[in-house]
């Protein structure tokens, strides 16, 4: 099974607030979010780091949220925690703060997992950059990164490092726009 997760539970260091709960319309971040990846028709859920729950349940139900409960760092620790959660599931992933994201280029990875089946991560690439922050992993692969976590040998908390050394199938990016990531509260 697939399971979509929107990645919310970052320490906010560049933008200085929380990213999900930024105005986006009628909206917020994170449930902008959520709603490209409802229309996707697998479940959805919201990663979030233990400070936000009190503001999250106000948007979220509590089955839809998931706590970071992993010593791992960045956009891995949501990842792991979500794994834990649903250690079953493979996981599409989505940071909140890719706010320009289409449901179109969110059905291309999904089709290119069942249309290219055996790698570890599906992701799309530009001029050789990897973007990781809108991307399938499997669990067998969440697994591997969870057992070097907590066997203390997992090699680095980068995304891309941990990605490449593994077998993933990369899409070409053809909407550049989709891809922004704000970093400020101005969009």
């Amino acid at each position: 099974m697939i399971r979509a997760v929107v990645l919310c539970g970052g320490e906010s260091k560049r933008m200085g607030t929380d990213k999900g709960m930024l105005p986006f319309g009628t909206d917020n971040w994170a449930t902008l979010a959520f709603r490209k990846l409802k229309q996707l028709n697998i479940p959805v859920c919201v990663s979030i780091n233990p400070m936000q729950l009190p503001t999250y349940s106000h948007f979220f139900s509590s089955s839809q949220l998931v706590i970071d409960q992993t010593n791992a760092k960045g956009p891995l620790k949501g990842l792991l925690s979500t794994h834990l959660q649903y250690p079953n599931d493979d996981l599409l992933l989505l940071a909140c703060d890719m706010t320009d994201m289409d449901t179109e280029t969110l059905k291309a990875l999904l089709d290119a997992r069942i249309s290219f089946p055996g790698f570890d991560h599906y992701l799309y690439e530009r001029d050789e950059f990897i973007e990781p922050l809108c991307a399938i992993y499997t669990s067998s692969s969440l697994k591997m990164f969870y057992h070097e976590l907590i066997a203390d040998s997992l090699p680095s908390f980068s995304m891309h490092k941990l990605i490449k050394k593994g077998n993933y199938k990369t899409l070409p990016l053809h909407k550049l726009q989709t891809f922004s990531n704000h970093n400020t509260a101005t969009i």
